[in-house]
């Protein structure tokens, strides 16, 4: 059974190589504790909610959450959305559609007259990682910065979700808000494989600086 659980997107879970040796894994190296590594891709916090649920367990010390990439994305105000998990045939046909739908939208020029959302509200990603951070009471928990993406018109939402993180731990004595976005945005040329994705350095400093807010939640 795991002792720190990770609950994430694509950067959480770590690709190509990277996979199996993103931060969670790191961290769970660096404190001789068993990992659960469920970040998942594509992954916003209506998803972290069912797999909290699936995958928690009464020995889980910590829980580390970093969601707010998709969460934050703007799309067409009127479109659905499908759940990434648990995932089958009929949502991944469903996705297929909504997203066909959403780029005639988009072409149409719907985005612009009829207007645009988030794709998880923040009163609702706010309400998501709450519920998360009761049930794993009283284990630690981490929230970690989405960090910024190349294409700088998504940084503006992503600051503003990142900027709820801190409200969120102010909230629980068991919480923790890991700040990342400056230092990656100042090192986008090392931290990073491609626009949205970090590198190994990224991720050995992620993995330093969970080890000093531990230290610090730590006493």
């Amino acid at each position: 059974m795991a002792e720190i659980i990770s609950l994430g997107d694509c950067n959480t879970l770590g690709i190509g190589e990277l996979r199996g040796n993103s931060y969670p894994e790191r961290l769970g190296k660096a404190l001789n504790m068993k990992v659960d590594n469920r970040g998942f891709t594509m992954s916003t916090t209506r998803e972290g909610l069912r797999i909290f649920r699936d995958h928690s367990c009464d020995r889980t010390k910590i829980v580390t959450i970093q969601f707010g990439l998709v969460d934050s994305w703007k799309t067409f105000r009127y479109s659905p959305y499908v759940l990434y998990y648990p995932d089958n045939l009929w949502r991944k046909f469903s996705r297929k559609v909504v997203k066909k739908y959403k780029k005639i939208c988009k072409n149409a020029g719907c985005n612009k007259r009829l207007g645009v959302k988030n794709v998880v509200p923040p009163e609702e990603y706010i309400g998501n990682i709450n519920t998360i951070i009761d049930q794993a009471f009283p284990a630690k928990v981490f929230l970690l910065d989405t960090v910024p993406h190349r294409d700088a018109s998504r940084n503006p939402e992503i600051i503003r979700y990142n900027s709820l993180l801190s409200e969120i731990s102010n909230m629980h004595p068991n919480v923790y808000r890991v700040k990342l976005f400056d230092i990656f945005l100042n090192h986008m040329d090392d931290y990073y494989l491609d626009d949205t994705h970090i590198s190994d350095a990224g991720y050995r400093f992620i993995t330093s600086r969970l080890l000093e807010m531990y230290k610090v939640s730590a006493g």
